[in-house]
């Protein structure tokens, strides 16, 4: 049975001829479609299990650039040692002198990966670096737990043509056309900005941020022993965080079309939303300003990006007026 053409009180909505289904009709219909996108996540994570080191790799990747800009700062400080006690004349403490010859011999290999990585304790012990290169399980599940927190999260890229498909094809059939193609319009742009924020967040605010707070350690007092969880944790909130925050134009853009927020009024207020732009990064990453920074300056510029589009949705409008 169809329904009969239908308008909005603007006469917007088209007659699209949809299909009227009961309750228990939408209830299988979600049971269906929710099967075969989990199917799907399923069949992603037992193709991904075996890889449990790649896996491994990829979510510790930030660690460790962070690990060798730490390690490239402290070799620079033994150099400046070694430099003022050749220009003052005198001679390095014996431990310093073997802490010197320990890295100079080693610094290139250290760096470029081929040091054996069964050595990587040496770095701490003989060579007097402070920041252990590995993470550290603090409980005998928490490495595991972390990884099949890292393998649902990659099933779930793996498997995400499917899902989508399979919520979009349940959500698609209760919309007007007017309606699909305006999800269909931006939903790529939707993704993308995504992709965008996430990747934001793995290779520049993460590295960073651990950076930014190792320097505020007192390393004569206090030594960075970061566990695996916390450090996914921090890497997972920042990440999907920023992944949503980049969202912004198109949040900012929906809000004017539905009529809800006009373009006058974000520009309006634009100096209210940054600061609550800089309240919201100062809650969603760790006390210090810069990891603040970071996150805060981007959305500055997303919101600048979204004035920019719903400035043009709004001449569009009037010209259409």
């Amino acid at each position: 049975m169809s329904a009969s053409a239908t308008t909005t009180p603007q006469g917007e909505r088209e007659d699209d001829d949809l299909a009227r289904m009961s309750f228990g009709d939408h209830l299988e219909e979600l049971r269906r479609r929710l099967i075969r996108a989990l199917g799907a996540v399923v069949l992603a994570a037992l193709v991904v299990v075996p890889f449990k080191n790649e896996v491994t790799e990829v979510y510790t990747a930030p660690y460790e650039v962070m690990w060798i800009a730490a390690y490239e700062q402290f070799l620079d400080g033994l150099d400046q040692e070694v430099a003022a006690a050749k220009a003052a004349g005198t001679e390095l403490h014996p431990d310093k002198q073997a802490i010197v010859a320990f890295h100079a011999s080693r610094r290139q290999a250290i760096l470029d990966g081929t040091y054996p990585q069964d050595l990587y304790p040496l770095i701490y012990s003989q060579g007097n670096f402070r920041l252990p290169r590995t993470l550290k399980a603090l409980g005998g599940l928490e490495d595991f737990w972390v990884f099949m927190g890292a393998v649902i999260l990659a099933s779930l890229l793996l498997a995400a043509p499917v899902v989508l498909y399979q919520a979009w094809a349940f959500i698609a059939a209760g919309l007007y056309r007017a309606e699909r193609k305006a999800i269909l319009r931006y939903f790529p742009f939707a993704v993308l900005l995504l992709v965008c924020g996430a990747s934001f967040g793995y290779f520049v605010v993460v590295p960073a941020g651990l950076f930014f707070l190792i320097q505020l350690m007192n390393w004569a007092r206090v030594e960075s022993m970061m566990s695996v969880a916390l450090y996914f944790s921090f890497l997972l909130t920042l990440t999907a965080a920023l992944g949503v925050i980049f969202q912004l134009p198109l949040v900012m853009l929906g809000l004017q079309k539905v009529g809800l927020v006009s373009h006058e009024a974000m520009k309006k207020n634009w100096r209210h939303v940054v600061l609550g732009m800089f309240i919201v990064s100062a809650m969603l990453t760790p006390p210090d300003p810069f990891t603040q920074i970071l996150m805060a300056v981007p959305m500055t510029s997303l919101y600048l990006i979204g004035l920019l589009l719903t400035a043009r949705s709004a001449r569009a409008a009037e010209a259409l007026a």
